[in-house]
Order: C-alpha cells, then structure tokens, then sequence
C-alpha cells in the first residue's frame, strides 16, 4: 500500500495521549511500513519531538523511514482539527489518504480491505462498524508496554477491553482527488463536535460512493480536555451548523461550499502546488 498516506492531527496534552500517539505510530509502521505517516502537532512546544519520537525509535532500533513530523507553534487554546487535516492533505502526495485518529487502531484486515474497496471503485471508506463495534481499551502503562512486546497482538488488549458503540468518529479512507473535490474538512467547525456527522452526510449528499468495514475498532482511553468534549465553547456553534446542513440538498451544499473562503485559500494552495 505505498499509495497510502496517514495524515494524523495531534496535540500530546496527556500522558494517555502520548502512549496512544506512540502505539497507533508503531501499530500502523510494524504493519503497513511501505505507507506514508504525516503527522502534524499543533502545540505551545513539540511533546511528539521530545517524547514520542525517541519512544519509536527504541520500539524499531530506528527513526522510521515512513514518518514524517510537522510541527505547528501555538498558543491557541482550541485545538482547530479540520485546518490541520487540511495542512495534511496539502502535504500529502499519494493516491489514497487516511484521516486518522490518533487514538485508534484497527484489525490488520480491516486496513486491507478498506484499502482494496477504494482500489475496487468505492471513493470513501470508513473502517469500523456502526452499531456495537467499539472496544473501549482501559489503557494503563503496564498494558502499554505488553502490547508494544507482544508485537501488537490485538489479543492481549482483549481483557482490558469493554464494548460500546460505534456510530462516526475515528477517520476514514478516501481518495484524495475526491477529498479536495468534496471541499475537505470545514473550517468552520473548530475544536470538537459534529464535524465527523458533517463530512459523512456530504460526501454521501454528493453523490460519492461511501463504503464501511463491519468490524471492531480499538479505542484507547484518554483524559478529555474540552477539545475532546461537550464542554468545548465551541461545541453549540458546530452543533449549529452541523443542524443546519443536514438538511440541505446537493446544491445547497455546493453552493455554501463554493462561497467558503477557506475552501477558496485551499484551491489556491493546491494550484500553486502544482
């Protein structure tokens, strides 16, 4: 899959997140080595260059060949996740991209055959079930460390794990071409909330052929900061627009998108790339 790239949003504001952003990095490189990783952290200084990135490197014996770090100065308090997708996505140069969740990893053959349905002629995939496909992992230090040793056998997270549902969150694949014509993330919605329900209604309002994988996702826990909760302050005006939205037809949404300044930056970025 050298078609592939992972293009991975990330602020370390935690020690739960800095054993998630390690493992799901390694996870993904043992598995996948010959696919990209773009990671980009958004923070007041680079946690993932200081810790992370030396966690990796003992866990391979080497920095990987197939990971690429950018890194953003900020003292924002709001963690702006659909620009920074966006960054990703100008960065990135294959095929195929995967909007990624830090905190995730899935079965090996959910990966494949996400990637071959895009291959087959799906233009989005998302990975995961929607239902109850989603294991909780109780992610404490000690199994940390018995999952990087066993090789990431998804087995030895099974004990620590609780089953819950699975509606949207967590990423998707898609093809890139088709996630700069679907007008990528939007940028109105900052920090957490909604922003996942959004992009799948539009690519699917679009008329783009979306594909889901029934099967498990592992979620690994993590403190919640309110850029990963309802307390967010910017929660009400996502809730807002995402209402909004959904109930607009396909040309309604093509002409909110084709107005939208950050849309209009982003194609002038991607010309000028070329």
């Amino acid at each position: 899959m050298n078609d592939l790239t992972f293009l991975m949003p990330c602020r370390i504001e935690s020690e739960d997140r800095l054993k998630n952003v390690i493992t799901s990095i390694s996870y993904i490189t043992h598995h996948f080595p010959q696919s990209s990783i773009i990671i980009k952290e958004n923070d007041k200084q680079s946690v993932f260059q200081s810790k992370a990135l030396p966690a990796i490197e003992r866990i391979f014996g080497y920095i990987p060949t197939n990971l690429y770090h950018i890194f953003e100065q900020s003292d924002n308090q709001f963690f702006y996740k659909t620009r920074i997708l966006n960054d990703l996505l100008l960065a990135s140069k294959t095929e195929i991209v995967y909007n990624y969740d830090v905190d995730v990893v899935y079965p090996t053959s959910s990966y494949v055959t996400a990637y071959n349905m895009i291959k087959g002629g799906f233009d989005a995939v998302y990975p995961y079930g929607c239902g109850v496909y989603q294991w909780a992992v109780n992610y404490p230090i000690s199994l940390f460390d018995s999952f990087i040793q066993s090789k990431f056998d998804l087995n030895v997270l099974q004990p620590n794990c609780k089953l819950q549902p699975s509606v949207m969150g967590w990423g998707q694949m898609i093809k890139r071409q088709v996630y700069i014509d679907s007008y990528m993330w939007n940028e109105n919605f900052i920090s957490w909330g909604a922003e996942d329900c959004e992009y799948y209604y539009r690519l699917q309002a679009l008329g783009y052929r979306v594909g889901r994988v029934n099967d498990v996702v592992y979620h690994f826990d993590h403190a919640r900061t309110f850029n990963s909760h309802y307390h967010n302050p910017k929660f009400m005006d996502n809730h807002n627009l995402w209402q909004n939205i959904r109930n607009w037809d396909k040309d309604a949404i093509i002409r909110y998108y084709d107005n939208q300044n950050y849309v209009k930056e982003r194609r002038s970025q991607l010309n000028a790339g070329i």
